[in-house]
């Protein structure tokens, strides 16, 4: 390592094993970087932080049970937080605006090869935004199109969708659309691949926002998807 260059600290959150020791393998050859620890989710990661105090958090967004956001919720109101680089494989414009409306530094695809994760942690590293090519176009799109974003749902995605946000259980879904409640959870699963949200509330918060319900009232027979 140059002396002049400051080493920086970083610790992993990603829940895919063999993506993690990847991305420790590649940092490792990074004479600037070192990985200081590894977490498989947010608690942990949230522990591992508050005692390594990372330099540079990089984030997994779809986590088994959560996102990336509850990470980035839960360090909000630290006085000092580390950097974050969103490494994820969901990049549609609602995550991407989530993560950067809740202190994301850089965020670069899964997709990507490994010289364009160095860039992108080295850019994070030093202070400056990094955009991945995928992000890159997105951000452009927000910024030429503010309004509600349901591109890639299906016609009949917003339909459940719609009544997730009002309430409606999958049985109660599927013998009003005529459906199996097997196809609704389908439907569902599309739902969270494709925004990057698991909890119902935050699914019937996404409608809200984009019109697809005017209003919503949660009833006991919401659950998760």
């Amino acid at each position: 390592m140059h002396p002049n260059v400051p080493l920086r600290n970083v610790l992993l959150l990603e829940d895919q094993i063999a993506i993690r020791q990847m991305m420790a393998t590649l940092i490792a050859y990074m004479p600037s970087f070192r990985v200081v620890a590894q977490a498989g989710n947010v608690q942990e990661a949230l522990r591992l932080t508050e005692l390594h105090r990372p330099d540079i958090v990089v984030l997994d967004w779809i986590l088994a049970e959560e996102t990336g956001l509850s990470f980035l919720t839960a360090i909000e109101s630290w006085p000092v937080r580390p950097r974050i680089l969103v490494f994820s494989a969901n990049t549609t414009r609602h995550v991407v605006q989530e993560a950067f409306s809740h202190g994301a530094g850089g965020f670069i695809e899964k997709t990507s090869g490994f010289s364009d994760f160095t860039a992108a942690l080295q850019a994070v590293g030093a202070g400056r935004a990094y955009l991945g090519p995928t992000i890159s176009g997105v951000i452009s799109g927000i910024v030429r199109s503010p309004g509600p974003d349901l591109s890639g749902i299906t016609s009949r995605e917003l339909e459940v969708l719609r009544m997730v946000a009002e309430g409606m259980s999958s049985k109660s879904i599927g013998q009003h659309l005529g459906i199996s409640v097997r196809t609704v959870h389908s439907h569902r699963a599309s739902l969270i691949r494709k925004t990057g949200l698991h909890s119902v509330a935050e699914l019937t918060r996404f409608a809200c926002d984009r019109g697809v319900v005017t209003s919503a009232a949660p009833t006991p027979t919401q659950s998760r998807p």
